[in-house]
């Protein structure tokens, strides 16, 4: 199960487990992927941020960070 439709599910009441925190691929930070609203898509896996600026970091250059 996707981690966008288990935030959908958790947003709409329905309780499910989720994981516990995600990290920030840039700057390191945990993360609760229930509460984080920036993310972005990169091939099948979904990358969460805790600002704008770490967010376009990754946006503009994926693979300095995960290649």
């Amino acid at each position: 199960m996707s981690d966008h439709f288990k935030k959908q599910l958790k947003q709409s009441g329905m309780h499910i487990e989720l994981e516990e925190k995600v990290l920030d691929v840039i700057c390191g930070m945990e993360l609760d992927p229930i509460h984080t609203k920036l993310h972005a898509e990169h091939g099948d896996q979904v990358y969460y941020f805790c600002s704008v600026v770490c967010k376009n970091h990754f946006v503009n250059d994926p693979q300095k960070y995960i290649g």
